[in-house]
């Protein structure tokens, strides 16, 4: 590991006991560059002056006598050249987690002074790169600095996040994640987003509450707080991927080529789709179709809402449903900001395909997301076909991921039959399904192995080789044990009833 003091310095000299605090710049420490036009252009001072100005940091004063407005516990710090938040990207997330990692062992927690617009994004990277972090760090900035402003917000947001940051002393819960504290309100980092640009509420977390409140007294919630992993267990993730992009749906991107020309660059590793509500986007051909060739060459593509709350339930309507046919996992209620840097971590790692990429950023890694995603893929040997002579087929045996030892906390259990066509000749048609049906068993109605019962119309000719869903949630507890195998079948009196399919997977949508 690179040490951190190339990059930057410590002050005064890494002690360890109390909190590190991690100083960037931002507007927290920023003054008028005019020292006598306050309306100049704002500048970050350097550490020491920051320091120097902020009583709560000074054991001592000036004259060497006790200070009593200091906050009560050692404060060491560590620091680069001050830069605007705008500025702090891949690069400076690398330069933090090591600096973390190097001290992580020595300190009751960090706390990261960090400018406002983009404080969102570097909580949501360094949360899916301290895997087993087991201390607090908490980012905090201001909309107005105490530096030079008797009416600020730096003050409180400083000082409270310092507290959170040495659990023992403030006798508060050790919350071992990556938060940001803004406006009285602890909130989990890769949750949190900046909604105003001036206001003192500059940070909420619309699909999740806040993790503690500091009124007269800081007051967490335990029932949200993440076990603490425990020593040893900080395992960094300094690989990052920027060939990452966000793509915001609006009426007329069907209309030009700019989508094309995003999702036909070699460069693109991954992207974010801001979709429509629930995750609806334009079902233009040339729009799908530039999408799925994205995702054949190993894009991964992640599609979360545009709205500023609720989650994306692709397969809910239509539209949505042609965004799993190409290629798109669900970011279910993830923020842009987490959902950038969960492809941007995840796709840093060599070890990891894109198939592995699209399997784990469904999934609820460090609290990014309420609900997880597992898909189970499903083998088979080529293309199915199901028909009255040949009506039905039993996956192999095998366990289903998100549903063992915890079947009955399942929100939504979904086979999925990819590239599916149904043809009938205007006959019955019912489509069983089956939990560890034996071969030789019948595939009878009133089979306590029935996992349930669909009907399905014949495929619009027009679209051959749609996705077709089969909701099994009320049947998660016989799918959930070590091997189990699935059996489709078709009960028909039609000679020219006809099912096809070329592969199929289980998803389970599970709590975080």
């Amino acid at each position: 590991m690179n040490d951190p003091r190339a990059a930057g310095r410590f002050d005064p000299d890494n002690r360890g006991e109390g909190v590190l605090l991690i100083y960037t710049g931002g507007t927290i420490g920023s003054m008028p560059s005019d020292p006598e036009d306050p309306d100049s252009p704002r500048v970050a001072i350097p550490w020491e002056e920051f320091r120097r100005r902020t009583p709560a940091l000074n054991r001592t004063l000036a004259d060497g006598s006790p200070n009593p407005s200091w906050i009560g516990f050692n404060v060491d710090a560590w620091w680069t050249e001050p830069r605007d938040s705008c500025n702090v990207g891949p690069a400076e997330w690398v330069e933090l987690a090591r600096v973390i990692e190097s001290c992580h062992d020595r300190y009751q927690g960090f706390v990261i002074l960090h400018g406002t617009d983009t404080m969102a994004y570097t909580a949501s990277a360094l949360s899916f790169m301290l895997p087993g972090l087991d201390r607090p760090v908490i980012l905090t900035g201001a909309q107005r600095s105490h530096l030079f402003n008797a009416r600020n917000d730096a003050t409180q947001n400083l000082i409270s996040a310092l507290m959170l940051a040495n659990p023992g002393f403030s006798r508060v819960p050790v919350i071992p994640e990556v938060t940001i504290f803004f406006n009285r309100t602890l909130l989990r980092g890769n949750r949190a987003r900046k909604v105003n640009a001036t206001g003192y509420d500059a940070y909420q977390s619309p699909s999740f509450p806040p993790l503690a409140v500091a009124g007269e007294r800081i007051e967490a919630d335990p029932l949200l707080l993440r076990p603490r992993p425990g020593p040893g267990r900080l395992r960094v993730r300094t690989a990052l991927e920027p060939n990452v992009v966000p793509v915001s749906f609006f009426p007329g991107i069907q209309d030009g080529k700019l989508l094309e020309g995003i999702l036909d660059d070699p460069r693109l590793r991954g992207v974010v789709l801001l979709a429509y509500g629930a995750g609806n986007i334009p079902t233009r051909p040339s729009v799908l179709e530039a999408i799925r060739r994205a995702t054949a060459r190993g894009v991964v593509a992640m599609a979360v809402t545009q709205c500023g709350g609720g989650r994306v339930e692709l397969g809910m309507y239509e539209t949505s449903v042609k965004l799993i046919d190409a290629g798109v996992v669900t970011g279910v209620d993830i923020t842009p900001e987490a959902a950038l840097t969960k492809l941007m971590v995840l796709l840093g790692d060599d070890d990891l395909g894109p198939a592995e990429v699209a399997r784990l950023a469904q999934q609820n890694l460090c609290g990014e997301m309420s609900l997880g995603v597992y898909v189970t893929r499903l083998e088979q040997p080529g293309t199915v076909r199901l028909d009255a002579a040949r009506p039905r087929h039993r996956f192999a045996a095998r366990r289903f991921e998100g549903l063992d030892g915890r079947a009955g906390e399942v929100e939504e259990l979904v086979l999925r039959l990819r590239k599916a066509e149904c043809r009938t000749g205007g006959g019955r048609l019912a489509i069983r399904l089956f939990a560890d049906l034996g071969p030789d068993e019948p595939a009878d109605p009133g089979s306590d192995r029935l996992v349930g019962e669909f009907g399905r119309r014949p495929t619009d000719p027009a679209e051959p080789g749609r996705t077709m869903f089969f909701v099994i949630t009320r049947a998660a507890h016989k799918l959930a044990g070590d091997r189990v195998s699935l059996t489709v079948a078709l009960d028909t009196d039609d000679p020219a009833a006809v099912l096809t399919w070329e592969s199929a997977e289980v998803a389970a949508f599970r709590p975080a």
